[in-house]
């Protein structure tokens, strides 16, 4: 085992803190220890700054998760850059977006460095971002978020000691590390725990667990109905998240050691953590860690919304290369996730945002009315006389809404990919979209 890391002055950059883990552990995808990249990531920042990149610029990575990932970020902490993971499935117009909008100097792939013609970067006010990371897009197009050193090793050390990763844990994962869940709270975490640092494609991910079994686990709940139970009840401990958990797949939870977590980009992304095992309540997103979350007054329907406040928040939205501030003038940052209060913590009630109205001014919070279904159903039907209820995998029987609706319609299994989101949450407004015009291509042809 490898010994702790020596305590971190206060203060302490995140160039700092990784300079000071003694042994950085990674494996590649099939299981094989590779070295410590330290002396690779020393290596390529000096390419970096040769190629004409200086500190505060920031550079856009586009690798796999593994060691060459990992060196990227390791070279951006050495050379003062901010580092931008973006998803391998990225390009054409879609890839260029995302460098604009992150104000990216450089790119970094798989096939080299392309360093960007555009205009350098104005220098922003206070903290520098350590990293930009984009929103998942589920309600719209994905946001780059700007991230300090100070929030993300805030989330780190306030979950650490929670979930008890150090250098003896085994962590084999497939969460994308260019999204902030796999970024803080499985590499960011790992790698400043000395922990022993594993990641595969998801394909692979069941047959991987299996042959070579891990102590700790971060999921989204789409992924746990591909895992046996057995495999799930022998980790150490894990963090399911990304999107609410309820019914069967909560009941399969019983027994384990996993636990429920809830947070978002913008916070770093980790807010709240529920109990080893705690899977007694269906959208139960655990108590606040490292932060204070209330519920903010009665709007439409009686509903709340969530509020944060603490030092896990973001330094701000990217917005024409300025920062757009994310929070109220009071310092509270509304979630736009609906919740009550529960057990110490809070449940989720459906999202803000997906709140729509009928054409008679009836005012819907789908979320509630799905709930008992066990995500085969979707509503949709804004602007619409009645709502339409999506059916997925099979349509049920005796459906009833205490709202006006039309019959259930089954969607075919490549609508509902066409809707999901990478941590596993469907889109309503994708699918909403999605729907009109099937509906729209049926009336023409008609």
């Amino acid at each position: 085992m490898s010994p702790p890391s020596p305590p971190s002055p206060p203060g302490a950059s995140l160039a700092e803190r990784l300079a000071r883990v003694p042994s950085l552990h990674l494996q590649d995808a099939q299981g094989r220890p590779v070295r410590d990249p330290r002396e690779q990531a020393r290596a390529l920042a000096r390419s970096l700054r040769e190629a004409g990149l200086e500190p505060g610029d920031r550079l856009a990575v586009q690798l796999p998760n593994g060691p060459a990932f990992v060196t990227a970020l390791l070279a951006c902490a050495e050379g003062g850059l901010t580092f931008v993971p973006l998803p391998l499935a990225l390009e054409g117009a879609a890839l260029q977006g995302r460098l604009q909008a992150a104000g990216a100097a450089a790119l970094l792939g798989e096939r080299g460095l392309q360093v960007s013609p555009q205009s350098p970067v104005t220098p922003m006010q206070g903290e520098p971002p350590a990293v930009i990371l984009f929103t998942s897009g589920s309600e719209g197009v994905g946001r780059p978020v700007a991230l300090g050193g100070r929030a993300l090793l805030h989330v780190v050390d306030t979950h650490r000691p929670l979930l008890g990763v150090d250098a003896s844990t085994r962590i084999t994962g497939y969460l994308s590390w260019s999204h902030a869940f796999g970024f803080t709270l499985e590499l960011l975490l790992g790698l400043l725990a000395g922990a022993q640092l594993r990641s595969v494609p998801a394909a692979d991910f069941p047959a991987a667990l299996t042959e070579a079994p891990a102590d700790f686990l971060l999921t989204v709940p789409r992924m746990l109905e591909r895992l046996e139970v057995g495999a799930l009840r022998s980790l150490q401990g894990g963090i399911v998240g990304g999107a609410p958990v309820r019914g069967a797949l909560r009941e399969r939870l019983v027994g384990s050691r996993l636990r429920v977590g809830y947070g978002q980009t913008e916070c770093a992304p980790g807010a709240t953590l529920g109990e080893p095992g705690e899977w007694e309540l269906d959208d139960f997103l655990g108590r606040p860690v490292g932060c204070e979350l209330r519920l903010d007054a009665p709007g439409e329907l009686g509903l709340r919304e969530l509020l944060l406040r603490g030092d896990n928040l973001a330094l701000g939205y990217l917005v024409d290369g300025a920062l757009q501030p994310m929070v109220r003038p009071d310092g509270w940052r509304a979630l736009g996730d609906l919740g009550r209060a529960a057990h110490g913590g809070y449940v989720f009630e459906g999202r803000r945002d997906e709140l729509f109205k009928l054409d008679n001014g009836r005012m819907v919070n789908p979320a509630p009315l799905e709930a008992p279904f066990g995500g085969r159903i979707l509503l949709v039907g804004a602007g619409r006389e009645r709502v339409q209820p999506l059916a997925r995998g099979e349509e049920p029987a005796r459906f009833e809404l205490p709202v006006p609706h039309l019959p259930p319609r089954l969607m075919p299994e490549a609508f509902w990919n066409a809707c999901t989101t990478p941590s596993g949450k469907v889109s309503r407004r994708r699918a909403q979209q999605l729907f009109e015009q099937m509906t729209e291509q049926s009336f023409e042809e008609s």
